[in-house]
């Protein structure tokens, strides 16, 4: 292990009191991250690289973290340093590291293949857990949008990725320009996630716990429940799945149905933002087609191609992600209003 790193751990177990057991690696995260312990407590801590305003996103995160956390279940919780700081700064010859120390949470990843986990009662929970988000998000003082942190802005992953082919250009620039129509006031636009998908949370019977807010940011609520269907939808009946356009459009309609009777436990949401999804998961469709040109983690380039003209197809005929009935949708549900 890097000579570097190795002093930036010894300064991390002195800066909480825990001791580092062994490093985890995540398949596409920019973090380092090790799995701690203090007393018999598990924690998980995150290693960023980086100073400046990377600092000041973190700070952003971690700061609503701790809010969510102290005020509702199934959020993972940050734990302040000995200096009482939510995240701590080593200086090295190498740059800045970012520490921040977070409980681990219990359970573990959920099986997308096993139905006995990966079925309509996960999906509720997920809404139920999602609505919670976004009406104490709604409160929070620190919910106050600015550029810094726009889900366009500096921080947008893609910002600085070309995208060479024409067609999918155009479908981007059709989706931005209905995306910056919508309305955006308190009650449907803050604070989201905008990573929840099965990798970054953990399941314990049927009690989920999200973690991994890094990428967090300003936007929609609705894009963070469009975000969350277009990686269920992924999982349970993507494009690689070989399904028909029948089942995948059974299997979107059973998740959203069983997603927003949860999200309606715990929050309101118009009909006028349910039928915003279609947008909100098209435009994903351009995130995931950038992703799987440049990070495509495959060797299998055949299978590459295929699962890049799938997404350029729908992109360039301004398809949907999956086809939904939301007349069907919105006739199961408990009555909500139009706006």
């Amino acid at each position: 292990m890097d000579i570097e790193i190795q002093l930036v751990m010894r300064k991390a177990e002195q800066l909480y009191n825990i001791k580092l057991l062994h490093r985890i690696h995540m398949g596409g995260s920019g973090n380092i991250i090790f799995a701690a312990e203090s007393g018999q407590r598990p924690y998980i801590l995150r290693v960023s690289k980086g100073g400046g305003s990377s600092l000041a996103h973190i700070d952003f995160e971690l700061n609503w973290v701790e809010y969510l956390s102290l005020r509702m279940e199934g959020i993972v919780q940050p734990i302040r340093s000995v200096n009482n700081r939510l995240y701590e700064v080593i200086e090295s010859d190498g740059g800045a590291y970012v520490l921040c120390l977070m409980k681990k949470a219990e359970g573990k990843l959920v099986d997308c293949n096993n139905p006995a986990e990966f079925n309509e009662v996960l999906f509720s929970n997920l809404g139920a857990l999602m609505g919670r988000i976004h009406k104490l998000t709604a409160d929070y003082e620190g919910n106050r949008p600015c550029p810094e942190f726009q889900w366009n802005g500096p921080y947008f992953w893609r910002r600085d990725i070309a995208i060479p082919d024409e067609l999918v250009r155009q479908g981007e620039k059709r989706f931005l320009k209905e995306i910056n129509a919508l309305p955006a006031a308190k009650e449907n636009y803050g604070i989201i996630h905008f990573d929840i998908h099965t990798d970054n949370f953990f399941m314990k019977n049927t009690k989920i716990t999200l973690f991994d807010f890094f990428d967090c940011q300003y936007n929609w609520y609705a894009a963070d429940i469009a975000s969350a269907m277009f990686f269920m939808v992924q999982r349970g009946a993507g494009p690689l799945k070989h399904l028909s356009e029948k089942e995948r459009t059974a299997f979107a309609e059973s998740y959203l149905i069983s997603y927003l009777q949860g999200y309606l436990q715990s929050n309101y949401i118009s009909k006028y933002w349910i039928c915003t999804i279609d947008l909100f998961m098209k435009y994903q469709m351009v995130d995931e087609y950038v992703a799987a040109s440049n990070y495509w983690p495959e060797e299998d380039t055949h299978l590459q191609q295929r699962y890049l003209d799938w997404h350029r197809e729908r992109i360039a005929h301004n398809q949907p992600y999956v086809y939904i009935d939301y007349d069907n949708v919105l006739d199961r549900l408990p009555k909500v209003p139009f706006i």
